[in-house]
């Protein structure tokens, strides 16, 4: 592979013997001199320098460029995004916050496909993003701190929006790797009608690491006299051999183990499919009217093999629900209202462990109904300054049904069956400064709140009672610019976050009901020209994230003590993209992706020491319609981990990828 690489260079660098073209590729950063619009998170569209908080957009091109075998190849460019890549298409989510886990890992981060949620509230799960149709979407938006008012739970540290309200082109793109890592995405169309399909196989670097992947999408657009229809359907198949953690104090530096998989008898597979039809009227007098009925089933088993017993776990829900907006560009009123009906099983076949013992730990439904009213008021108080004001009340409502036993199972308690409810109000203000169309400031105060999981309530372990899980909330304070800083199109923010009732597990597996946490932070992202055909982008974090209450539990590892790190949080991410382009389609890039030290547990004892890690991509089209494309992954095959923690009184690690040459070919018709 090692005489591929020059090769490669030189494929791309030679057209600038040819002569160069002016600044004719946009792709490289969300912030180019084009208008970058806001699509799906909002019910209209809106100019991202217009909108006062921290929004990050990947375009279809910019994510077509970058290839991602996972999502987190993408995200992670973007300043405050921190995913964990574990073990095929399993990942945890960090957006402003931790690498959080179980009901807080899921119910703290929204995903959405055209505003829709993927899963239900209170039914997310910590790996929802393999269920994206990335591959398909004409942008991805990030939005980062509490949603906006037309999301509630969930929307506490942030959501990620893919956009798919225009029709794709027609395209078909092969990707492959020299480790057996393969993909074809095709999408093509008859007005007004789009159907665009993705196939992809990975052979996993690691022992018995590998996955098959189908999702499939429909896309329809069509007018009816004054009435705007909008119809998207996706659906969603993975089967996953998972490689679990390797163990012991810094193994994935260590050829023998980091490479093998101690979990060979794990699995993941997971089906899901999703519909929603969206009706719009626009009136004479601006306002507009928008109704958007949607439909969804989720099914997922897999081995839970991060903890000691190892139990299969069977979960699935089916939901309906109605979305409905009144708006123009001054105001907003809407109202939302889903039912989902869903169940878990959770059944040890191994021999007791510890407290995870054999057999039977959980079996249950619930139904779940949630109903909200939200509206927003854009106030100018000049011709510079807007003023933002909005709320949104959340009613949810779930009525639990237990199949098993009551009673103790080890650390499991099955509670008998019962209803709870919860209310919550989310009020949101900003206030902007436009000192131009390209230049703002802003200050953003902003509350995000979630009701429990489903899991939260009902997976009850030996520490907790019954119906003890509270409302998380999540008030933020943050002040941004965005504009233009000589060459460069730049944004700044710094945020300041209190978390209450914080629901998490803590290093023995135990659910923990009632942390308190503090997080700060700065982001950074900028991109210019230096030359007419080279560009540089980047974006940085520093962030600081701790606890702000007491327990202790037996060990200086394992104890919480307020004002210590909350673990699996870096202080600072980067990342920087140098970007060459000798003609208007061809292009070489290198990339450097940073990621700081952090603790991997709460008593702040034992530290993953960070990373850096170096990409190089690039481009070459033999006409308009045929591109040749390829990078390698981890130039200096630098031994790292994905993932890092401590957990069961041992260290454990997801083992990077090692230095990986990937190639593809796409064509548009």
């Amino acid at each position: 592979m090692k005489k591929l690489i020059p090769v490669l260079l030189f494929i791309t660098i030679a057209p600038i013997a040819q002569g160069y073209e002016k600044k004719l590729d946009t792709e490289i950063l969300s912030n180019s001199e084009e208008e970058i619009y806001v699509e799906g998170i909002y019910d209209q569209s809106k100019k991202i320098n217009e909108v006062p908080t921290a929004i990050s957009i990947l375009s279809s091109s910019q994510y077509t460029n970058i290839s991602p075998t996972h999502l987190s190849e993408a995200l992670n460019g973007i300043s405050g995004v921190n995913i964990h890549r574990g073990s095929g298409q399993e990942h945890l989510t960090s957006i402003r916050s931790p690498v959080l886990t179980g009901g807080s890992g899921a119910g703290s981060f929204l995903y959405l496909e055209d505003g829709v949620p993927l899963r239900a509230a209170g039914f997310s799960n910590v790996n929802g993003l393999f269920e994206a149709s990335a591959e398909f979407s004409n942008q991805i938006e990030v939005l980062k701190g509490p949603g906006p008012v037309q999301y509630g739970s969930n929307a506490v540290h942030g959501l990620i929006n893919f956009q798919n309200k225009k029709i794709n082109d027609d395209k078909i793109i092969f990707i492959m790797s020299e480790d057996g890592y393969k993909s074809a995405i095709a999408s093509t169309s008859a007005l007004p009608v789009n159907v665009s399909v993705s196939i992809l196989h990975d052979n996993g670097f690691r022992e018995n690491s590998g996955f098959d992947q189908q999702k499939l999408q429909f896309k329809y657009s069509n007018d009816f006299n004054v009435w705007d229809i909008n119809w998207l359907s996706s659906f969603n198949n993975l089967n996953q051999e998972t490689a679990g953690f390797i163990q012991g104090d810094d193994v994935y530096l260590e050829d023998d183990i980091r490479f093998t998989n101690p979990n060979p008898e794990a699995f993941r597979d997971g089906k899901s499919y999703r519909s929603q039809l969206r009706i719009e009227r626009s009136y004479n007098n601006g306002n507009t009217l928008a109704f958007t009925p949607y439909a969804r089933h989720v099914d997922l088993r897999f081995l839970r093999h991060f903890v000691p017993g190892q139990a299969l776990e069977k979960n699935r829900h089916s939901s309906i629900g109605l979305q409905i907006a009144y708006y123009n560009k001054d105001f907003n009123i809407g109202s939302d209202v889903e039912f989902t009906k869903g169940s878990l099983n959770e059944y040890q076949e191994n021999e007791s462990r510890f407290s995870f013992v054999k057999g039977l730990h959980y079996d249950y439904s619930t139904t779940s109904f949630v109903g909200a009213l939200y509206a927003q008021k854009n106030n100018k108080l000049s011709e510079n300054i807007t003023l933002d004001l909005g709320a949104r009340a959340e009613f949810t409502k779930y009525d639990y049904d237990n199949n098993a036993s009551v009673g103790r199972s080890g650390r499991f308690i099955r509670v008998a069956d019962r209803i709870d409810n919860f209310l919550t109000i989310t009020p949101k203000a900003s206030l902007s400064y436009n000192f131009d169309n390209k230049n703002m400031i802003y200050f953003r105060a902003a509350r995000g709140s979630r009701a429990p999981q489903v899991s939260d309530l009902y997976s009850v372990q030996q520490n907790q009672v019954a119906g003890e899980a509270e409302i998380e909330t999540l008030d933020s304070l943050e002040l941004g610019f965005k504009g233009k800083i000589s060459i460069f199109d730049a944004e700044f923010s710094a945020y300041t976050m209190w978390k209450d009732n914080f629901f998490f597990r803590n290093s023995n597996g135990f659910n923990v009901v009632n942390g308190k946490t503090r997080h700060q932070g700065i982001e950074i992202s900028f991109m210019g020209y230096l030359t007419d055909w080279v560009s540089i982008s980047g974006d940085g974090t520093w962030a600081k994230h701790t606890y702000s209450f007491n327990e202790i539990i037996g060990s200086n590892a394992n104890n919480i003590i307020s004002g210590s790190r909350v673990d699996s949080a870096p202080d600072t991410l980067a990342h920087m993209r140098l970007s060459f382009l000798p003609t208007a389609s061809n292009k070489i890039e290198l990339e450097w992706r940073h990621v700081g030290g952090y603790f991997t547990n709460p008593g702040n004892t034992n530290k993953y020491p960070g990373h850096n890690i170096f990409i190089t991509r690039f481009t070459y089209a033999f006409d308009e319609n045929i591109k040749l494309f390829g990078r390698v992954d981890n130039i200096f095959d630098k031994k790292y981990a994905d993932r890092a923690d401590y957990a069961f009184g041992n260290e454990r690690y997801f083992p990077g990828r090692p230095r990986t040459l990937f190639f593809g070919l796409s064509t548009s018709f």
